[in-house]
């Protein structure tokens, strides 16, 4: 009995680190597009547009800029796509990497945990 609940400590310790680590691995990517896009933004070579902000005649601060591309990003990434921000330019070019990363990633992750039978 109580080698059965050190073996589920440490079970449950290893399924934390693991999804610990999962969840830096996103957010790691979801930061890196966004300081892509708000780069792309900055120098107008793709523009993203936020369609209901409430300043849209008004230009756009830089925390604006970061907080739609963040927003952006996470949207892009986990494939949910509201359509009420629209990527422009070369910004059209990285969602579309985004985006497969995004479809591609689980599959990999679960091939991962299939071929090792642990995270």
């Amino acid at each position: 009995m109580l080698l059965s609940a050190l073996f589920l400590r440490g079970q449950r310790k290893k399924l934390f680190d693991y999804f610990t680590r999962l969840v830096l691995f996103y957010a790691n990517i979801v930061v890196t597009f966004a300081l892509i896009y708000t780069f792309l933004d900055l120098t107008r070579l793709g523009p993203v547009v936020d369609h209901y902000q409430q300043t849209a005649l008004v230009e756009k601060g830089w925390l604006d800029r970061i907080g739609s591309a963040l927003y952006f990003s996470v949207i892009t990434l986990f494939s949910v796509g509201y359509g009420d921000v629209t990527p422009f330019g070369w910004a059209r070019a990285v969602a579309i990497i985004q985006a497969m990363l995004g479809y591609i990633l689980p599959a990999v992750l679960v091939i991962q945990y299939m071929k090792t039978g642990e995270p």
